[in-house]
């Protein structure tokens, strides 16, 4: 079988990020916002289902991870790192061994007849969405079944058995997505931000 790649951001796909940074006090903080705390994204709880979904989909995909880190903490790119070897190992039996992005600009690492599941258009996850490259961004989250526990997981194994059987991988996706009547992303223009971002 002739594997696709998926790329997964860490942040709000992966890792429960939001939900924590924004619960965060930062009366007594020395930094401006909460992502640049030393230390917060080491030990950040996994979104729920992302582990069994990625352990599910590696038959199916050649995965990578693809995710930011803020400029102005340093802690967060290291740590980054420390959680995918904490949560998926850090030797070649790992699904993301050696297979770390970690850029400011996520449109620089486009691959043909690849994926990205991303929760936003930032930061370049939405130049994804590329005809040319045959690319294809996939907001998590954006509709009620692009979640690891409400079928986004068979959605995209749908996908590789779709692509697998000649399609490229804009294509496999259009047509898994219209036979669920399901959007793969929202309007890059209408996203809303946490406060503090």
């Amino acid at each position: 079988m002739n594997k696709p790649k998926l790329f997964l951001d860490m942040d709000n796909v992966l890792v429960d990020t939001l939900l924590i940074l924004n619960a965060i006090d930062m009366g007594g903080e020395t930094v401006a916002k909460p992502d640049q705390i030393p230390g917060i994204f080491r030990d950040l709880p996994p979104v729920p289902g992302a582990i069994d979904a990625v352990n599910k989909l590696r038959d199916y995909y050649e995965l990578y991870i693809l995710s930011t880190a803020p400029w102005q903490n340093a802690s967060a790119w290291q740590d980054k790192l420390i959680w995918v070897q904490h949560h998926f190992g850090d030797d070649e039996k790992s699904p993301f061994y050696k297979r770390v992005i970690l850029a400011h600009d996520k449109s620089l690492s486009r691959t043909p007849e690849a994926i990205l599941v991303d929760d936003r258009p930032y930061h370049g996850a939405s130049g994804w969405d590329d005809a040319t490259m045959d690319s294809q961004w996939v907001q998590y989250g954006y509709e009620p079944k692009m979640t690891w526990q409400t079928g986004l997981v068979e959605l995209l194994i749908e996908t590789a058995e779709v692509f697998n059987d000649g399609d490229g991988i804009r294509n496999a996706i259009d047509k898994v997505m219209d036979d669920h009547n399901i959007a793969v992303h929202g309007d890059t223009e209408k996203f809303v931000k946490a406060a503090w971002e």
